[in-house]
């Protein structure tokens, strides 16, 4: 089998992670924050654990301001609609997904778009002429989940810092992948998922909140339980315990922790470096192919693409009768879509993990040429 799918969610799994998940569920089981007994006080540990590390993972001094959710897309919607309403103004890019796109429609906000294949300079220049006096909110994508595209993050947050606008990132294609350091970065919020670069498992993500950044003005979009203040009637205002109600994703968050530690010893740059490698590769082998056209192609970890005469889905099936998971349509992100010559009929995506090697890269490439020829 070779696994191409991972950019919706990274497999295999590294064996610490599965561990991890066994030891924990197994020695640790308790609710962290629900009891002063040992089962619970362990699972308190494990979460505390994985908060350190994901602060330093992506450069935040205070671990509390890692706040644990179901995964980036609920991160997103509780920070969109618990921040943003209808008389604000919020800017994004036109290729966001819809975890992004979907809340911001239903937050009301008016909302504009920048040109996401624009030139830095141009995008830069595109993004500051959009503020305005209401202009809540810059939320982009660090990299893209349909091209191999990363967008220019650290001069976007520059930006927003001198322009005193909050900055939003969804990391779910970036967080393990890319360098990020939201100080440097000026990133205000970032959103991220466990399953993907980090290697964790579903159901599980954060909301990681800059150190500059004051998220009492974010309204708390669910409530309940928090283990602390229980008579008080609303959520308590310290951080994470803000943005924490009911019982955490302990199993998840365990596996992230094992997860992180993997990414962090790797190393970032490694894992990104590995994944450009059997990207270059596949594209190298197969860029004089008549038939098999990629779309937007630059250094990245991933590759879209169609084979002539044959719909994404079709494509999708002949490779996986091969034993090669890849996807096919159009990734949750119609703007990207349109954007190019795929808006009516999707593509085929192909994304790398540490897993995946040359060998498989050059095997890929021999049955592509023989699905192009078919």
């Amino acid at each position: 089998m070779i696994y191409y799918d991972n950019a919706a969610t990274t497999y295999p799994k590294p064996p610490e992670v599965i561990s991890a998940v066994s030891d924990f569920i197994r020695n640790s089981g308790g609710n962290p924050g629900r009891g002063g007994h040992f089962l619970s006080l362990r699972a308190a540990e494990t979460v505390y654990g994985c908060r350190k590390k994901l602060a330093a993972l992506f450069g935040v001094p205070d671990p509390a301001r890692v706040c644990f959710t179901g995964g980036a897309t609920d991160s997103l919607n509780r920070v969109i609609l618990g921040f943003i309403g209808r008389c604000d103004h919020v800017i994004c890019s036109d290729i966001e997904h819809n975890s992004v796109r979907r809340p911001l429609i239903a937050s009301g906000a008016e909302v504009s778009e920048f040109d996401a294949f624009a030139d830095e300079k141009s995008m830069l220049e595109e993004i500051d002429s959009l503020i305005k006096r209401n202009t809540k909110a810059v939320i982009c994508t660090y990299a893209s989940n349909v091209f191999p595209l990363v967008l220019p993050v650290t001069k976007i947050g520059a930006l927003c810092k001198k322009r005193g606008v909050a900055f939003i990132v969804d990391g779910a294609q970036a967080a393990g992948v890319y360098g990020i350091d939201m100080v440097k970065q000026n990133i205000d919020i970032l959103c991220l998922p466990a399953h993907k670069g980090l290697y964790g498992v579903a159901g599980c993500g954060a909301t990681v909140f800059g150190p500059s950044f004051d998220p009492s003005g974010i309204k708390t979009v669910i409530t309940g339980g928090s283990g602390v203040n229980s008579f008080d009637a609303g959520m308590p205002d310290e951080l994470p315990e803000r943005f924490e109600a009911g019982t955490l994703p302990t199993v998840g968050i365990a596996a992230l922790s094992a997860g992180a530690d993997f990414v962090m010893k790797r190393g970032v740059s490694e894992i990104s470096a590995h994944e450009q490698t059997v990207q270059k590769r596949i594209y190298d082998n197969l860029k004089d192919d008549e038939k098999i056209k990629f779309y937007r192609y630059a250094k990245g970890t991933l590759l879209l693409f169609n084979v002539e005469g044959k719909t994404p889905d079709q494509t999708s099936r002949l490779f996986n009768g091969y034993g090669v998971c890849c996807r096919a349509g159009y990734h949750c992100s119609p703007g990207a879509h349109k954007k190019t010559a795929t808006v009516n009929t999707g593509a085929v995506r192909i994304s790398f993990s540490v897993y995946n090697g040359i060998k498989q890269a050059d095997r890929f490439s021999e049955i592509a040429r023989h699905i192009s020829r078919a």
